[in-house]
């Protein structure tokens, strides 16, 4: 009897609670509980955030200010993404090129390179000459300061065999900055075989007076001046070659330069500062002053011209 007395006492019921159904229950619950939670955060992290397969159809359509917008979508829950990345630079970039507002395209250069950058070190080898491409023109367009890495990117895309249709005229722009204008020279002499141009023609000539190769550079001027329909293009090219004839002695043949030019403008501050220039390589200072004072009339910051008045 003392030992059934005894026995109602001990905690049998404590020991029942933690039997091992209960604990298997309770563990069941708990998996619950999470796997529920977690699907819900994961719902909250991808929930209306689209891929970067679903934008192509819109980039191949233009539609560059959508693609912005969704990669900025997609970096806001993958910051590392490289393929998002790439694809918010390059839509930055243009829309860059369509602004007219500049603080509002300096925003997207700023984004564009900024993106470009990240993603060159979190994509193959194999994109990185597109990469370099748009982001060597992106810095070309925040101008001298940046003409440097202009042409590291450029040269890259360049010599890993990218061909686009300005890659070599932006590798000839740059290469101007930097003050390398043998290779500006050949990278628009490039540029020429493939979509030649008035304007680059006129480039290319100024590219050759910076190489002192006056023969060259007078050769382009003759030719701009014959292919351009512009007529302003035209007039240029001719105070250009009014000046290389001066220093080559022609003095006829530029005088005919100069007065051409003042036929169709008479109040060309150029054509009066070349005349002048002819006048005094001539010896006749009065007749040069007169025209340097006429130059300064029709463009009061003429620095060619103020220059030499005030010697």
């Amino acid at each position: 009897m003392a030992k059934r007395r005894d026995r109602k006492y001990l905690l049998t019921g404590r020991r029942s609670f933690f039997s091992s159904g209960a604990i298997i229950a309770a563990c069941a619950i708990g998996f619950i509980v999470v796997a529920v939670v977690s699907i819900a955060l994961v719902r909250k992290a991808y929930f209306n955030v689209p891929s970067v397969s679903s934008l192509y159809p819109e980039w191949n359509s233009g539609a560059y200010g959508s693609v912005y917008e969704h990669t900025a979508q997609i970096l806001d829950k993958h910051p590392l993404d490289g393929a998002a990345l790439a694809m918010r630079g390059f839509a930055g970039y243009y829309l860059f090129t369509e602004q007219t507002d500049p603080s509002v395209g300096q925003g997207y250069l700023s984004t564009s390179i900024n993106s470009l950058r990240n993603a060159w070190y979190r994509v193959s080898d194999s994109e990185k000459p597109q990469i370099a491409y748009v982001l060597g023109k992106a810095y070309y367009q925040r101008g001298y300061y940046y003409a440097d890495l202009s042409m590291k990117y450029l040269d890259y895309a360049y010599k890993a065999g990218f061909r686009n249709d300005d890659l070599a005229e932006f590798r000839g722009l740059s290469a101007s900055l930097v003050g390398d204008y043998q290779v500006a020279a050949a990278a628009f002499t490039e540029a020429l075989s493939s979509k030649p141009s008035d304007l680059l023609l006129f480039t290319l000539a100024k590219t050759y007076l910076k190489l002192n190769d006056a023969p060259k550079a007078k050769q382009y001027f003759y030719e701009t001046g014959r292919t351009s329909q512009d007529e302003l293009l035209q007039l240029k090219c001719k105070f250009e070659i009014g000046q290389i004839l001066v220093a080559e002695g022609k003095y006829e043949e530029a005088l005919s330069e100069f007065n051409t030019i003042l036929e169709k403008t008479p109040n060309s501050a150029d054509a009066h500062y070349g005349l002048g220039v002819l006048y005094e390589t001539q010896g006749d200072l009065i007749k040069a002053r007169a025209e340097w004072r006429k130059a300064v009339k029709a463009d009061p910051v003429h620095a060619g011209a103020r220059l030499k008045l005030e010697k």
